[in-house]
């Protein structure tokens, strides 16, 4: 144990320095091959075979189709489609927007361009309303959340590259927790909208909803070939990140219009921006996690779980308080890589089915997303307009954040809920 307070010690004097997450793992990961005289050869091996991965070539496939579809404006039209359908309930332009966050979640595998994309429309349109503000910035921001759990997820795809679980079943597993927390979201918003305070809209007519719907169908087939070539075997993740960024392209360049070639390259700039950070963390974290069992770290903690006998939900139960601690000062994918060396021999240990953590940790990372100081999602709707601060995002996302403690505890409790579905596929 005196090796493994020793490798934290380091880790976090070295985070707390400033230097980026990349930087921390890989400048901890060599002083400590340094001091323990390790074979340098590890730290090249190691950056180098972390991103020699077929896996791994998905994230940048899905970060350029995130981008493609953001500036293609497609989140504008499912949201005016998913308006149609619903505004005339109670709360309609709340739900509109849950679901075009679902929806837009299912295509692009980011909660930041979600939150992003769907809160540029939804927002003026529900201040037009007089929908409460906190209610609005809370349900953008919480929104935003479910582009790491309903699939494609960037998280889920780091999470199967790090512990070698089938990134498919991974994806599967995501969709009824997904679909479920979308309507814990709708039901808040509508109990919320149904005490008062915003003008209800006219019924769109069966005409106009489905002038809509065939409008924007190339849009909303993009989840359903994209999940549904993985589900029935048809691709692996990898190949339907390609074929669904082939497919944005073409729909944003030749059927809508909504994006000229010249645009192109200006994408690429800003996805491989994403991509590189997100590289380097896989590297840094892989050294990290290399290093370590070469310390024997995880052998240690085994025993140490072993000698405390702790059963598999107690030790899930404080890894999920450990990850909202780590949630609350790192962003989700460094959070991931960081702890799945270490966690992952435990789950085999204890019998804890991987599938099923996976979606465990993924709705954790989602209340990180809308926790302070850090949470990606409260800057970027803090971001949308000049008349938005930081302040009134956090009341307003507050009662979501305990709805997504609720859900957690739900996920935790039915393990099911994650399992069933992947336990379907061949």
């Amino acid at each position: 144990m005196i090796n493994f307070i020793f490798v934290a010690l380091a880790l976090l004097s070295i985070l707390f320095a400033g230097l980026p997450v990349a930087f921390s793992l890989g400048a901890t990961s060599t002083l400590l091959v340094g001091l323990y005289d390790l074979p340098m050869k590890i730290i090249a091996n190691s950056v180098f075979s972390s991103l020699d991965s077929f896996i791994v070539v998905s994230v940048p496939l899905f970060v350029l189709m995130s981008h493609v579809l953001l500036s293609g404006k497609i989140g504008d039209d499912l949201f005016d489609v998913m308006n149609a359908w619903v505004r005339h309930l109670p709360g309609g332009l709340a739900i509109a927007t849950i679901l075009a966050c679902a929806f837009f979640s299912a295509i692009s595998g980011s909660s930041a361009a979600t939150a992003a994309t769907i809160g540029m429309v939804a927002y003026p349109a529900m201040v037009e309303r007089g929908y409460d503000k906190k209610l609005i910035l809370g349900l953008l921001a919480a929104g935003g959340t479910l582009g790491i759990l309903i699939p494609p997820s960037i998280p889920l795809i780091i999470y199967g590259a790090v512990t070698e679980e089938s990134v498919g079943k991974l994806f599967v597993a995501g969709i009824v927790p997904g679909l479920m927390m979308t309507g814990f979201l709708i039901g808040y918003a509508v109990f919320r909208c149904k005490q008062g305070g915003f003008a209800p809209q006219e019924p769109a007519s069966w005409k106009e909803r489905f002038e809509l719907t065939l409008r924007n169908i190339w849009g909303i087939a993009l989840p359903f070939l994209i999940i549904g070539g993985i589900y029935t075997g048809v691709c692996t993740p990898t190949e339907a990140a390609a074929i669904g960024l082939v497919y944005s392209l073409v729909i944003t360049l030749v059927i809508y219009r909504t994006l000229q070639l010249r645009d192109i390259p200006g994408i690429c700039l800003k996805a491989v921006t994403t991509s590189c950070m997100i590289a380097m963390i896989i590297g840094g974290a892989v050294l990290f996690g290399r290093v370590m069992t070469l310390l024997e770290i995880p052998q240690k903690l085994t025993e140490f779980i072993i000698t405390w006998k702790l059963s598999a939900f107690m030790f899930v139960l404080v890894m999920n308080i450990l990850m909202l601690v780590l949630g609350c000062i790192l962003e989700t994918v460094s959070i991931i890589l960081l702890t799945m060396p270490l966690v992952a021999p435990i789950l085999a240990m204890l019998n804890i089915d991987p599938i099923w953590y996976a979606i465990v940790l993924t709705v954790n990372m989602e209340i990180a997303l809308v926790t302070p100081p850090v949470g990606m999602n409260l800057y970027v709707i803090s971001g949308l307009r000049e008349d938005i601060n930081m302040g009134q995002v956090i009341r307003g996302v507050f009662p979501f954040i305990i709805l997504l403690f609720m859900f957690l505890l739900l996920t935790m409790l039915v393990p099911s809920l994650s399992t069933w579905l992947p336990s379907l596929m061949q």
